[in-house]
């Protein structure tokens, strides 16, 4: 087996490895109150990238940023982007050959009903209706109909980012199964206990009583788009100028155009149908896969499955 790419100690060996909008800030606030695991601060490094535009981090910065708890089994960063990307997992995996891993997942349908609400807050996404982005799909796969406050169009296909099946199904080239554990996002909310007592047998770790497992990262909106696109753009253009310090008119911009908590919006049914049907060889694919290896899923409305 390969050794790791960084010193004995200090480099990451579990990764929440996705997908965004699952519920891995939650699980990441979960875990970073265990003493055996140090989670990255910030949860997000983006060290691996994998989207052109991601900031960056030395090697160094890197350990560092899971250097806060000397002596946890565990060092953990959850960068949920990553798991779309197979060049970017082989390159995990190659690098940190002892590492566990952790996928969260949910209804493809509706994370990519999600994904898009997310990306339209970071100010990446300028066509608001779900429906007319999600029918956009080939132009963004080929470059085209790409705001230029969004520096890689992969963000806005959101079929291939949603078809969690397929990437965790690539994932399997480089990672052994019994490395991964793959958990239904809805199993947070029907069990926790026995979600966290799973995943602390996953890992060979006491399980830690006391810990608080109030949901991280609830759906927000936008109250001003068009501000928060000037903020993206202003983001982008400092990064091109080598301007790393901050002016503090982005920060002025955001706060003015801060995400606030909404009720959850929710699919039209016509389209629910129409992504479900899509997402049906894939849902077959994260099914097959999740019942190969170590899970937790809901089943006739039980959390079921193994560490």
């Amino acid at each position: 087996m390969s050794s790791s790419a960084f010193p004995p100690g200090r480099g990451p060996n579990l990764f929440i490895l996705g997908a965004p909008k699952c519920g891995t800030t939650s699980m990441a606030a979960y875990l970073q109150q265990h003493p055996e695991v140090a989670v990255s601060q910030p949860k997000e490094t983006n060290y691996y990238g994998p989207y052109a535009g991601s900031p960056g981090m030395s090697a160094e910065a890197y350990c560092e940023s899971m250097a806060h708890k000397p002596g946890a089994r565990y060092r953990c960063e959850a960068t949920p982007n990553y798991l779309a990307v197979p060049e970017t997992v082989a390159r995990i995996a190659a690098e940190n050959p002892d590492a566990r891993y952790i996928v969260m997942v949910r209804d493809q349908a509706d994370l990519a009903f999600s994904m898009h609400q997310q990306v339209r807050l970071m100010g990446f996404e300028n066509i608001a209706s779900f429906e007319e982005a999600w029918q956009a799909r080939d132009d963004r796969r080929a470059g085209k109909r790409v705001p230029v406050t969004c520096s890689d169009a992969r963000r806005l296909v959101y079929d291939q980012r949603a078809s969690v099946g397929r990437q965790v199904t690539d994932a399997l080239d480089v990672i052994p199964r019994e490395r991964i554990i793959v958990i239904e996002m809805a199993t947070l909310r029907a069990d926790i206990d026995t979600v966290w007592e799973t995943l602390c047998a996953f890992l060979g770790i006491e399980v830690q009583e006391g810990v608080d497992f109030t949901a991280q990262n609830l759906r927000k909106t936008i109250r001003f788009p068009i501000v928060l696109q000037a903020s993206a753009v202003l983001f982008r253009l400092k990064r091109r100028l080598g301007i790393r310090g901050g002016l503090g008119v982005g920060r002025a911009i955001k706060s003015v155009a801060a995400p606030v908590a909404t009720d959850r919006d929710s699919l039209a049914p016509e389209l629910r149908a129409e992504l479900q049907a899509f997402f049906a060889e894939d849902s077959r694919l994260l099914e097959t896969v999740m019942l190969s290896g170590p899970h937790l899923r809901m089943v006739d409305g039980t959390v079921s499955g193994h560490g």
